[in-house]
């Protein structure tokens, strides 16, 4: 039965922030460090996580905030908000020399080889196909063709994006061939032109409407369908990949994810949706682990 989260949407930013912090502190509280090690956590509880906005979102709650507050978990994460699969999977960092910068893969897969975890939890690709990017998959409406370009969608999806997983999931299994990667597809949105707001300004976002509007797509269904053919083509190639790798694991919420009523904005959810998701992911976690 799925919990009722919706008075987490009625928070204060002040309420939001503790809940933040109440999951960090007691994650502090149950952990001693001895030579490097984390004791006294069960090891069904510790987990590492990468990521985009999804487990790193400042204005509301995210997926670990509720995994560490609903469900107990040890989380060491990486997350930043914005992040890309590109640049999570190889690094694409540069200095003012155009030197590469400290690549984040290289901390993340020392902390799985350090403590091993079952389980390694990755949400990645929104940033990849929403925002600036979103316009390069769209036609403009004045040239005839279809709203999408359905060649470069299927390569940038099922051989570029396909290849990224692929390379994420050997990279893991080298340093530590027991655990299991477990991400996600996002859900289908509707582009409704709403980012998110700070302080009255917007501080982020709209990342899909103002693409569609650009390329002269202004009718309503025909902007919903391409933004479900873009999320309906990502599920599809990781379910695929879920198929032929017997670590991976990937949480299809597209049927659990209200497009008029649990976002927050364009490509976030509302609390509650994600207190739900959370709860979602750990019977996944759960599942693997028994």
């Amino acid at each position: 039965m799925t919990n009722n989260y919706d008075f987490m949407d009625a928070w204060s930013d002040e309420e939001v922030t503790k809940y933040k912090e109440d999951g960090k502190d007691a994650q502090i509280s149950q952990i001693q460090i001895k030579s490097g090690k984390m004791s006294f956590i069960s090891e069904n509880k510790k987990i590492v996580s990468e990521g985009d906005s999804w487990f790193d979102y400042l204005p509301g709650t995210d997926l670990i905030d509720c995994l560490r507050n609903n469900h107990n978990y040890y989380i060491k994460n990486y997350a930043k908000a914005g992040d890309t699969l590109e640049n999570m999977i190889y690094g694409t960092g540069i200095n003012s020399n155009f030197q590469r910068t400290p690549k984040s893969i290289e901390t993340v897969l020392r902390k799985i080889g350090q403590i091993k975890p079952n389980i390694f939890l990755f949400s990645g690709g929104g940033n990849d196909i929403a925002g600036d990017e979103f316009a390069s998959f769209l036609n403009h409406k004045g040239s005839g063709l279809p709203s999408l370009r359905n060649n470069y969608i299927d390569n940038m999806i099922n051989t570029v994006f396909k290849k990224y997983f692929e390379d994420l999931i050997e990279k893991v299994k080298a340093i530590s061939p027991e655990t299991n990667i477990i991400t996600h597809g996002y859900g289908h949105t509707i582009p409704t032109g709403k980012g998110v707001k700070f302080l009255f300004f917007n501080f982020a976002g709209p990342w899909l409407r103002p693409a569609l509007a650009m390329k002269g797509i202004f009718e309503p269904v025909e902007q919903k369908e391409a933004v479900e053919r873009m999320i309906n083509s990502y599920n599809e190639m990781l379910i695929l990949l879920e198929s032929s790798n017997s670590n991976f694991y990937h949480v299809d919420l597209r049927d659990n994810i209200d497009p008029y009523n649990d976002w927050s904005n364009e490509l976030h959810l509302k609390n509650s949706a994600y207190a739900r998701v959370a709860d979602i992911i750990n019977e996944k976690i759960v599942s693997i682990q028994t």
